[in-house]
């Protein structure tokens, strides 16, 4: 690849956050753009950069950088303009030119070692030459960090982060433990920090190598859904990743539980292993439930009044399950009310929020996402917030860390919430942290009133939250069973219920809203799935294009989330003139695409209105989904209008964060309603073959449900009722402590 060495003329633009940057550097043949993450560079200096040349649409040619070093000038004439151009502040053009003619190839050891002997120089006191000093030492020390941390085959992003977090302990850190990285920086995990330790000499049966492997592990069974592990599945997956024998590791995890790090217990005579945070979390979620749920003495013929003007006022009489379900939630302190798609759950949240604003207490409605929060505006009247933002979330720059166990809310013990009773909706996608976080900030006398379908997937974080509480009967439940929107002839709702109780369902049926289009090669079906969104579907259920939301089991394969996003984009959204695209590690993403975040990002700042009413705040969650309103090439930005008119600017580096979202998976789509949903289903991977994930497919669509690919795939999944098991013990620290 080129080589280029020169002077920084100019930097043109440096983004402070993730240091991309675009740079002049003149060399023997003139300038040169070149573009990358730097670290901060200072006019004059002197580097060689290393990469591949490209050329912008906008900008014309520029370097890449892939490689880069800081050079020190050779030559008194090369060392006198390095000095003259700024770099070193205090020293211009006149004093340079002195320092030179004075030290002569001694200058830069000189300014380097000896202020004394620099304060000798006319102009320079001996404050200033110790300023001097510290400057040439402060880049003296990035530089030779730089050459180090190349040699170990870090690359330059991070070897700069690595500088800024350390300085010159960065030497003792990645001698002794580099696994302190995975601590300390973000977005460094074991095998990062693993390879850095193997090219710094550090034995395979380092002591900092093994706990980090098994901390590691432990973080992939968080990312699993898993609270904690079965002994012998953690000593596994630890002597496959090390290649360690199990004794030394089982040695290692009695260390660390020693250190109460892990805690050991029995699950169903088991031996497992927590992280010390997530189980002394989940005991403290359970004591917390437990505290709320006490009765609340009510005077009956108040009860009996509000019961009367609710049946006066609705449209349909409440049935048993239902006014069972509403004084639970107006008697109890905790309840939770279970049921699928038209049992009528949104009917008893609405008689209940009617009960409380007659006895005028104060209630706050939440969901865990912008868009099912959204949802229980639209069906209550009344305003939703999501979980993160009732608790008014602060950002917490080491949630990556630590898989959450820290979020950081405004809302907590000190400062809880100012509410008479809170209603929590899609409490299935709930993990244990954000459970936990909820629980603190609500004070004990507070009414809390859980609603969630229990057969949809648990959350994509750990836990299983809705099912272990249901599970431990420690909490009062009310099951809806009775199927309103039935008698409206609604396919979508009663094959929901079918495909929850494991039914055939035909897909010779007629139906006006539960469609199968038999296609059994994959080429047929994505040309199937492509004419559905773009122009059968839109005037069918009077919809825009954009609000028909394809869900695939899987991501990878012609029929996954990838490639039908590839497709769709160009259907939906073609190259056109006026519209800027630019490609990314994820794909192409053009002005007006569907894009989707993709992680928690409780750091990423947003803006709101504008003019007096402008507002801010902080947090762009894992599902949020919006529109691509511009691409900023000089800048090297994307700036996101979400579907709440939250907008939001990425830098290129963060563009990992967003994905298209013509297609998304089903865990992607929990907690969201579209008015129409297509599902292909051909060859789908076993392990994805189940009912709950059908079912929650199925029960995400308000108008229509089509299924394109092959009708006995969809039975087989409905057929299947087999879950991934999820490793948590909430339902029995309940009864534990109810005992």
């Amino acid at each position: 690849m080129p080589v280029i060495t020169g002077s920084v003329e100019q930097v043109i633009y440096r983004n402070p956050v993730n240091g991309h940057s675009v740079v002049e550097i003149s060399d023997e043949s003139g300038p040169v753009t070149i573009v990358g993450i730097l670290p901060e560079l200072s006019c004059g200096e002197l580097i060689r950069a290393e990469g591949p040349f490209v050329t912008h649409s906008s900008y014309g040619q520029q370097l890449r950088v892939e490689h880069f070093a800081f050079c020190r000038p050779e030559g008194l004439r090369a060392m006198e303009r390095y000095l003259a151009s700024g770099v070193i502040k205090g020293v211009g053009p006149q004093l340079a030119a002195r320092i030179i003619s004075t030290f002569q190839e001694e200058s830069f050891h000189i300014m380097e070692s000896d202020p004394r002997a620099l304060a000798r120089v006319p102009g320079i006191s001996i404050k200033g030459a110790r300023k001097i000093q510290a400057q040439m030492l402060e880049k003296m020390e990035l530089r030779d960090a730089l050459i180090y941390m190349d040699g170990l085959g870090i690359p330059l992003p991070l070897a700069t982060r690595i500088f800024e977090r350390y300085g010159a302990a960065l030497y003792t850190v990645l001698k002794e433990n580099p696994y302190r990285l995975m601590d300390d920086l973000t977005r460094v995990g074991f095998k990062i920090a693993d390879g850095i330790a193997r090219q710094a000499g550090l034995e395979p049966d380092n002591e900092f190598r093994i706990k980090s492997g098994l901390h590691y592990a432990m973080m992939q069974a968080l990312e699993a859904g898993h609270i904690f592990l079965p002994r012998a599945s953690l000593l596994n997956f630890a002597t496959e990743l090390l290649n360690l024998s199990p004794e030394l590791i089982g040695q290692a995890i009695d260390e660390l539980a020693y250190d109460k790090r892990f805690v050991l217990r029995e699950v169903a005579g088991v031996p497992a292993v927590y992280l010390s945070s997530m189980y002394y979390m989940e005991m403290d979620a359970a004591s917390r439930l437990l505290a709320l749920g006490r009765e609340i003495p009510l005077q009956e013929e108040v009860l009996d009044r509000a019961l009367e003007q609710i049946k006066s006022e609705s449209p349909l009489p409440l049935n048993e399950q239902q006014l069972e379900a509403f004084r639970n939630g107006v008697s109890r302190g905790l309840s939770v009310i279970t049921g699928g798609p038209g049992t009528g759950k949104t009917t008893v949240i609405s008689a209940i929020l009617h009960y409380f604003e007659e006895q005028e207490m104060r209630v706050e409605l939440a969901a865990p996402t912008g868009r099912a929060a959204k949802r229980i505006t639209e069906t209550t009247g009344r305003p939703a917030k999501t979980i993160h933002r009732l608790l008014e979330y602060m950002g917490n720059p080491d949630e990556d860390k630590n898989g959450g166990a820290s979020m950081h809310f405004t809302r907590n013990e000190a400062n809880p919430l100012e509410a008479d009773a809170v209603i929590v909706d899609e409490v299935s996608m709930v993990d244990l942290p954000l459970l936990h976080a909820l629980l603190k900030a609500i004070l004990p006398g507070t009414r809390v009133i859980f609603v969630g379908d229990a057969d949809q997937l648990p959350s994509v974080g750990p836990g299983n939250v809705l099912k272990d509480i249901i599970r431990s009967g420690a909490v009062t439940t009310t099951a809806l069973s009775r199927i309103y929107r039935q008698e409206e002839g609604s396919d979508i709702v009663i094959n929901a219920h079918g495909i929850r109780r494991g039914e055939y369902i035909d897909p010779n049926k007629k139906s006006r809203d539960f469609l199968f289009i038999r296609r059994s090669h994959w080429e047929e079906a994505q040309a199937a799935v492509v004419k559905l969104v773009s122009e059968s579907l839109p005037e069918y259920v009077e919809a825009a294009p954009g609000e028909i939301q394809v869900i695939a089991p899987s991501r990878k394969g012609p029929l996954g989330v990838e490639a039908l996003n590839r497709l769709l984009q160009n259907a939906l959204n073609p190259q056109g003139e006026g519209k800027r695209e630019r490609a990314f590690p994820k794909g192409l993403f053009r002005t007006g695409d569907r894009l989707m975040q993709v992680k928690n990002n409780y750091q990423k700042e947003w803006t709101m209105g504008s003019g007096l009413n402008r507002r801010g705040g902080t947090g762009i969650f894992n599902g949020d989904m919006g529109i691509l309103e511009e691409i900023r090439f000089f800048s090297q930005e994307l700036v996101l209008l979400f579907d709440d008119e939250r907008r939001a600017i990425y830098s290129f580096a963060e563009a990992e964060e967003l994905e298209l979202a013509y297609a998304i998976t089903v865990h992607k789509s929990q907690g969201s309603e579209y008015p129409a949903v297509v599902l292909p289903l051909l060859n789908v991977p076993e392990p994805l073959m189940t009912r709950p994930l059908i079912y929650t497919a199925v029960t995400r669509a308000k108008s229509c449900v089509t299924v394109v690919g092959s009708p006995e795939t969809f039975q087989k999944m409905v057929d299947n009722n087999t879950e991934q098991r999820r490793y948590s013990t909430l339902h029995l620290q309940l009864l534990d402590i109810r005992q």
